[in-house]
This record gives C-alpha cells, structure tokens and sequence, in this order.
C-alpha cells in the first residue's frame, strides 16, 4: 500500500534526523570528537563550495557577484552570532547544575551534622543511607540514573533514609524541631536531585540543524569568490572555528553526558572530608 505523501515526508526527516544527530560524539573523547567535528565541517565546506562552483560558476555576472558578497558577509555574521549567544545560553544552563549539585551537597552536610545529635538506631540508618546516596551519585556515573531514575539504588538510598528520619524518636521540643528542620532538608535534596533527572536525556538541540543550514547557505555565496588556495584556506579557518563552537554548544547542552559532563566535585568533598567529621 502507497503511503500518503505527509506520511513519505515524515519519514525522509526521521531518517534526516537521524544522520545529522550528533549523539555519538558524546561517547568518544574530547579530542578524538572535537578533531572528526572539524574534519567534517572542513571538508563539507570545501567539497560544497567547488561543486557549486562547477555548477553555477560559468553563469555568474557582476551583479550575481555583488549580491552573493554582501549575503555571505551577513549569514557569517549570523552564525557567529548565533553560536556565541548560544554557547553562553548552555554555559549558564551548566553553571545552574553545577550550582544546584553543591547546594545539594551543601544541605547533605547540614542533614549529617543533625543526624549526628540523635544517638537512635534510626539516625544512625539514615546517616548509613545518606552516606550511600553520596557514594552512588560519584561512582554511578550517572547511568542508572537515566536508566531507572525512581527505582535505581540512588533514588532509594534517599527514599530509605527519609523513612528512617521518620522512624527517629524525639523526647523534647528541641529534637521534635531538629527532626522537622532534617525532613525538610531531605526534601529540598531530592528536588535538586531531579534536576539530573531532567538533564540526562540525550539531545541535540535545534539550532545545530540552524547552523547546518545557515553553514550550507554560507559556502554556496562564497563560491562568488575566487577560489584559490588563500580564500580556501580563509574559509577554512573561520570554519574550524564555528565547528569548535557548536562542538561545545552540543556538549554543553548535555551536561551529564560525554567528555564535557559535569564532575560530581561537590559530592567527592562531601565523601571524603565531610562525612568524616561528623562519623566520628
């Protein structure tokens, strides 16, 4: 059965989508990645630019030339401004999980040094729990929590030591306000804690297909030039550089995946100097 023509053209762009997506250079390293980005960048820019020369070169007239001048100085200029604007944008977005990771080792301090005052079997669980939690996020690499997010061994170490932070007794005013002040330090640490939830999946973000075009419009109106050897080699420089930008750009904006990932620098302080101050 013939498929309708919207139905052909849904699939021509899941299979475009597919071979644009950039998912595989998160699991190469970072020089590795960052070269085969630039070699690709490079190469299509100078093989696009002589096939179009061959194609419309013969037909160019003054006018052709003056146009195709002024719309490559403004579409290079587009795309640098664009990856700019947009490496800040996913710089800020990284900086925000960083930010919210040492807050969230911040209040796990707190929750330890609390715990500590309590001499109960249940204080002691949910300080073992904590301790967990701490150790699983540094060393899971992040990869159960994309897997099981709710049900993996880091989701219910917290789940566990917030029941046993139920469970604690108290005998006065001051240790029912201790255990309340823990309860809700517990609860801001699992809602900074889905924020890795949320920034795990794999994405490559719409304006890298942008870029490709914009880059794609760029090389056709420099075929307007003369091409030896010097302007190629111009061309090239300025796309290495706006290669190394979305490289980055792409990077950035996955921030729990790949060479550029956020390190759990917060939470190894916590595990190793924290934790051993209130053990004691």
């Amino acid at each position: 059965m013939k498929r309708p023509f919207f139905m052909r053209a849904y699939f021509i762009y899941l299979r475009l989508d597919q071979f644009i997506i950039l998912e595989f250079l998160l699991e190469l390293p970072l020089a590795l990645g960052l070269f085969l980005f630039i070699l690709f960048i490079s190469s299509a820019g100078i093989i696009i630019v002589y096939l179009f020369k061959k194609l419309i070169g013969n037909r160019m007239t003054k006018q052709h030339e003056k146009v195709g001048r002024l719309l490559f100085r403004v579409i290079a200029g587009l795309i640098a401004l664009l990856v700019s604007l947009s490496y800040a944008n996913e710089r800020v977005h990284q900086s925000k999980i960083i930010d919210s990771m040492e807050e969230e080792a911040a209040i796990i301090i707190a929750v330890s040094m609390r715990l500590s005052q309590f001499n109960s079997i249940e204080a002691k669980t949910a300080y073992t729990k904590i301790n967990e939690y701490v150790a699983l996020t540094i060393d899971d690499n992040w990869e159960n929590i994309e897997n099981d997010p709710y049900f993996s061994r880091i989701t219910q170490s917290m789940i566990e030591a917030h029941r046993q932070i139920l469970k604690i007794p108290t005998e006065n005013e001051s240790e029912i306000l201790e255990k309340k002040m823990i309860l809700s330090d517990v609860n801001d640490i699992i809602k900074l804690s889905q924020i890795r939830v949320y920034s795990q999946h794999t994405s490559t973000p719409h304006l890298i297909y942008i870029l490709f075009i914009g880059l794609l419009f760029m090389w056709v109106f420099f075929t307007v030039y003369t091409l030896d050897l010097v302007s190629l080699l111009f061309l090239t420089f300025y796309n290495i550089l706006i290669a190394v930008l979305i490289y980055f750009v792409f990077s950035l904006s996955n921030p729990l995946i790949g060479p550029l990932k956020v390190d759990p620098y917060a939470f190894t302080i916590v595990k190793t100097k924290g934790f051993d101050m209130y053990s004691k």
